[in-house]
């Protein structure tokens, strides 16, 4: 009965047993279900686009719900195509059938979500160790305790503690851009040459960033507390 529904009757009654379920009421997954079998199986696009407006909502739940949010902020759109991006990629036809029902593919779901955060994570994480080495060579070099400072620095509250000391939107830009996402100056300063007066000037506020980080002893009780 299932298979002769149209997608816009499995949409509708998906929707409706989805709100069932957040008013803790007895629900039927089966209609939920027979979407994601003809997205994945059939590889059905327009099942596939209704998974993703019906499951939205809950995408970006489990993103909220994640710690590593608060460090790798970003618009909605891009974790929700993240996020099923990674599903679509892993869960193959062939693979459909290790999926025996509806809880089992939302928690599937809410790894793909953890893999997508955690994978920024790192890339940011990486991003920040190599970013400091484009403080011009007439710049104090960075002593161990700048080095330790930026291998860590993508911890979330270590991050806050990072704003903290940021005095103005030309360091948050400079700050957010070049710590947190490996962009050199000039390509700063090619996004915002409005805020900049030049390529040198962003270099002088990322240097001067640095050292204001390296003298911060709200960033020296993290890197002495673990």
């Amino acid at each position: 009965m299932l298979r002769e529904l149209s997608l816009v009757e499995l949409a509708r009654r998906c929707r409706e047993e989805t709100l069932r379920f957040l008013r803790a009421e007895p629900r039927d997954d089966a209609f939920c279900f027979e979407i994601f079998q003809r997205a994945v199986v059939s590889r059905d696009d327009d099942a596939w686009a209704a998974i993703v407006t019906q499951y939205r909502g809950i995408v970006l739940a489990y993103v909220a719900q994640h710690t590593a949010t608060s460090t790798v902020q970003e618009p909605d759109d891009f974790w929700v195509n993240r996020a099923f991006l990674r599903f679509w990629t892993a869960v193959a036809p062939e693979r459909f059938a290790q999926f025996p029902d509806l809880p089992a593919l939302l928690k599937y779901l809410k790894m793909c979500v953890h893999s997508v955060l955690m994978d920024e994570l790192r890339a940011r994480r990486a991003g920040m160790a190599g970013s400091m080495s484009e403080v011009p060579e007439t710049a104090q070099a960075p002593d161990t305790a700048e080095r330790t400072v930026i291998g860590k620095i993508a911890g979330a509250q270590l991050w806050e503690a990072v704003l903290e000391e940021l005095q103005d939107e030309s360091e948050r830009v400079v700050a957010q851009l070049s710590l947190m996402r490996d962009l050199k100056p000039s390509e700063i300063f090619g996004r915002y040459p409005l805020l900049y007066a030049s390529v040198a000037d962003v270099y002088r506020i990322k240097r001067n960033v640095i050292e204001r980080l390296r003298r911060s002893p709200e960033v020296r009780a993290f890197l002495t507390s673990g």
